[in-house]
């Protein structure tokens, strides 16, 4: 008897609490659309996107103004690593073709074709 009276109690507490809950709720809810609605808090509103377009577009002009000073030595320092990239290239591919020379290794064009140097043993099926 006394597991069920505990259990009456705790659903009855449970549904006034949830009401009282949802109605609290609702009340918050109405109490800021209301402050949402106000011309005062539309009208700051207002200027802060005002003061934030302009924010915005400062620092599209700074940052635009500053790409402007920098592109050109950005530019000659790809162009220099560009062009050291190109020489050790340039450089390492006349090495090799010197030290190839009087090497003991063959020259990719003096190997064998694969065809001739892997026998898959086809004819032997």
């Amino acid at each position: 008897m006394h597991k069920i009276t505990l259990l009456v109690g705790i659903g009855i507490g449970y549904v006034l609490g949830a009401k009282a809950g949802r109605e609290r709720y609702e009340a918050f809810a109405d109490q800021a659309s209301k402050a949402w609605s106000d011309p005062r808090v539309q009208s700051r509103v207002e200027e802060v996107k005002e003061k934030a377009s302009e924010a915005a577009a400062t620092v599209a002009a700074n940052v635009k103004d500053k790409a402007s000073e920098v592109a050109p030595e950005a530019t000659s320092q790809a162009e220099s690593a560009i062009s050291s990239a190109s020489d050790k290239l340039s450089s390492n591919s006349d090495e090799s073709n010197h030290s190839s020379e009087g090497s003991d290794h063959p020259s990719p064009a003096d190997m064998p074709e694969h065809s001739d140097v892997l026998d898959h043993g086809d004819d032997q099926r």
